[in-house]
């Protein structure tokens, strides 16, 4: 245990970081918007690195029991928060000039909602679990490439020159779908 709750102290702490310099020092959000939007960044960003962790062998089976009820837990509160933030003010991409949703919107969160059917149904949708994580892992990372490939592909406009958070988690689960387990 002692471990996890390094892991946890650090990711949390690296999420923060980032999040809070990326959008708050170098981007355009205002302290304001620290408890919803950037903690929704926190949150999230933190579930797709203890995933990567769940997928190696680094924890005992209690710890890695334990990290998966708190990946559950920061995903609910990603949905929640999320659903506050489903403004143009934040997230300008998922919306056209009159308020409506974009394609890219919609693309992102019809992904996004499969995902979280997914891990919320577990196995009374599909009782094969590595297909169930396969397919889980695979929305999210459509749900990502919707939300965030505009912006990927402009390197000039990363806040601070950091990658966009979206491109990360993308990456980490990139690595988790195609590499082979860590030790």
């Amino acid at each position: 245990m002692k471990r996890l709750y390094k892991i946890l102290s650090l990711t949390f702490l690296f999420t923060a970081l980032y999040a809070t310099i990326r959008y708050h020092l170098f981007g355009p959000v205002l302290w304001k918007d620290f408890f919803i939007f950037t903690l929704n960044k926190i949150f999230i960003f933190s579930a797709v690195i203890f995933i990567f962790f769940l997928k190696g062998n680094f924890l005992d089976q209690p710890a890695k029991i334990f990290l998966k009820r708190l990946i559950y837990s920061l995903i609910g509160l990603h949905v929640i928060f999320s659903t506050f933030i489903l403004k143009p003010y934040y997230l300008k991409s998922f919306f056209t000039p009159l308020h409506g949703l974009s394609l890219w919107g919609n693309i992102s969160l019809l992904f996004g909602a499969l995902a979280a059917i997914l891990f919320l149904l577990k196995e009374s949708f599909i009782s094969n679990e590595k297909l169930r994580q396969k397919l889980f892992i695979i929305f999210v990372m459509l749900h990502l490439v919707a939300m965030g490939w505009h912006g990927w592909v402009k390197p000039g406009n990363w806040y601070g020159g950091m990658l966009p958070i979206t491109l990360v988690a993308f990456l980490i689960l990139l690595t988790i779908t195609f590499g082979k387990k860590i030790n």
